[in-house]
């Protein structure tokens, strides 16, 4: 598969799925821009989940490195499989738990996809190795998950933290148009 396309926003349709949940197009937008990466950025996607955003954060720095990690060994083989549909050579999937098998590295950028209940531990991580003015995002569906990621980006010094919370609706015609909703999502942001 070849995204020629200048704008972000694959669609799900383009991406090999399973049943893990994949970042929504529409979300996966919000948070790239979010992100915002540049060509050599080097990028950490925690719970990369189907890899969707690994793919379109490896299409955004084609000089620089992404790395997705996910514990869920679906999770990992479908963001290999994505990788390789996309033919992107950029990417360095991982087998682990977050954080205990997070590389000891400096990021660009952080995201956060899923924690797995150790919020506290991958936002300590995201505090020792993020690069000074690195941006970090998270995407959580449970308002009590964005409520603790807030705090411990503030526990943390974090700077410039912003929350919205994004509610999509997309139609689809049956007897006639009307408008199905997805999950609303929090995605946060900060700079380190």
């Amino acid at each position: 598969m070849v995204w020629n396309n200048s704008t972000l926003g694959i669609p799900e349709e383009e991406f090999v799925r399973g049943s893990v949940p994949i970042t929504k197009r529409e979300i996966r937008v919000l948070t790239l821009a979010k992100l915002q990466l540049m060509p050599g950025a080097r990028l950490l996607d925690i719970g990369c989940g189907t890899g969707s955003v690994t793919v379109e954060a490896a299409l955004l720095c084609p000089e620089g490195r992404v790395f997705a990690i996910d514990m869920n060994e679906e999770a990992v083989a479908l963001t290999k499989a994505n990788v390789d549909r996309f033919s992107l050579e950029n990417v360095e999937v991982i087998t682990g738990a977050a954080p205990e098998d997070l590389p000891d590295r400096e990021f660009d950028r952080i995201f956060i996809g899923g924690a797995s209940n150790k919020l506290a531990e991958v936002i300590s991580y995201a505090g020792e190795h993020l690069k000074a003015s690195g941006i970090i995002v998270a995407n959580t569906i449970l308002l009590d998950s964005a409520c603790r990621v807030l705090s411990l980006l503030e526990e943390h010094h974090f700077q410039q933290i912003e929350c919205i919370c994004v509610n999509i609706a997309r139609g689809e015609k049956h007897s006639g148009w009307m408008m199905k909703a997805l999950n609303p999502i929090y995605i946060i942001n900060a700079v380190k």
